[in-house]
């Protein structure tokens, strides 16, 4: 304990620096009151017999109190704090029976004015580093003692304060990572969204052909895939159109390869416009074409293919050339539903359709 005459050592500019650190990672200075500090500045007032009880906290130009009982102060200046004192010896209970008698608080504007403090004793805050962050300190307006246990349970109440300050970093570490953790989440979550829409998009464009849209040679196979796997054109009437574009090698090299894409482009489109929703095209190769029409016997496919030409037939204003379709066609029956097969049957009619003078659509019936 250390008594009333005993001038208490000065903290260094690094110690001073070290303990403002310590009490700002902390986050606790000017919060708002809390009942487990209010329950301990009355425990520590009624133990000790005095009217007033403080948690003080010494900030770089303030005290601030934390909790506190029997005075309406929630803060003074540092200059005139006797928790400025005790903080410097943070191994001892600074005790001081009659500040009126203490030279070094007999002025002090707490003594000679209001709350007319005699008695003090105050217990550091000590962390575990060792660093006195401020007391638990007790106030009389007459001059008093304690005894030896009272000293002890000040000091123990002290240890409390420390436990939840500490607990309290503990918590809003806590708190903090998780925020931290749930922020990291939800951007592995974005990010991850960002992937699979990448990969979705990376998984069509492997799939389709860049300049028709249409499915290409790899998408049509993995159709293929899927279509053997699944087992859906068995008992079922499906039909296949082979199409290819008549003299397009003479558009080519009339017009250039950049109206040929054009051309391709409006192929595709019409081809688009003439299936139905359950009809599956692709570009085959080149100026060739594939259409898929599941649940399509011959005649149904026929007039689909028949629209098309129609359709392209109709966009002749468009284009720098009369553009005209050779289509082969061939539809699975009874004993004949292999889908390879049935592109066979429909790419010799295609050969048929071009021998015949093109422009047309023909059907291999065997």
């Amino acid at each position: 304990m250390m008594g009333s005459a005993e001038l208490p050592p000065t903290i260094s500019d690094a110690d001073e620096r070290a303990r403002l650190d310590a009490l700002e990672h902390l986050h606790i200075l000017d919060t708002m009151p809390e009942q487990a500090y209010d329950d301990l500045v009355l425990l520590a007032s009624t133990i000790c017999g005095t009217p007033i009880a403080l948690v003080s906290l010494i900030d770089r130009d303030r005290q601030w109190f934390k909790a506190h009982q029997g005075i309406g102060l929630t803060e003074t200046d540092r200059s005139i704090a006797f928790c400025g004192h005790a903080i410097r010896r943070p191994d001892e209970v600074m005790v001081v029976p009659d500040a009126s008698r203490d030279p070094r608080f007999a002025a002090n504007p707490l003594v000679a004015g209001e709350p007319h403090v005699r008695f003090y004793a105050g217990a550091p805050l000590v962390t575990r580093g060792g660093v006195a962050l401020g007391t638990i300190c007790v106030l009389d307006d007459k001059p008093h003692t304690l005894t030896a246990q009272q000293i002890d349970a000040l000091s123990a109440i002290a240890r409390q304060v420390m436990h939840l300050l500490e607990l309290r970093q503990t918590n809003d570490e806590l708190k903090r990572l998780a925020e931290e953790n749930a922020r990291m989440n939800a951007q592995l979550l974005r990010y991850q969204r960002e992937l699979e829409e990448q990969n979705a998009e990376l998984a069509i464009e492997a799939k389709h052909d860049a300049l028709t849209g249409l499915l290409n040679r790899s998408g049509l196979n993995k159709l293929r895939e899927l279509a053997q796997a699944s087992g859906w054109h068995r008992s079922r009437a499906f039909s296949i159109a082979v199409i290819d574009l008549d003299h397009f090698k003479r558009i080519n090299d009339t017009y250039g390869h950049a109206v040929g894409d054009q051309v391709l482009q409006v192929v595709a489109e019409e081809i688009r416009r003439a299936t139905r929703g359950g009809d599956y095209a692709a570009r085959f190769g080149g100026e060739e074409f594939v259409v898929i029409m599941p649940d399509t016997p011959t005649a149904g496919a026929r007039t689909v293919m028949e629209r098309l030409r129609k359709g392209l037939a109709g966009r002749a204003g468009e284009l720098p050339a009369a553009v005209t379709l050779s289509i082969g066609l061939a539809s699975s029956r009874p004993g004949l539903d292999d889908p390879d097969a049935i592109f066979r049957q429909a790419d010799q009619a295609l050969y048929l359709a071009k021998n015949k003078g093109r422009d047309r659509v023909e059907v291999l019936e065997d």
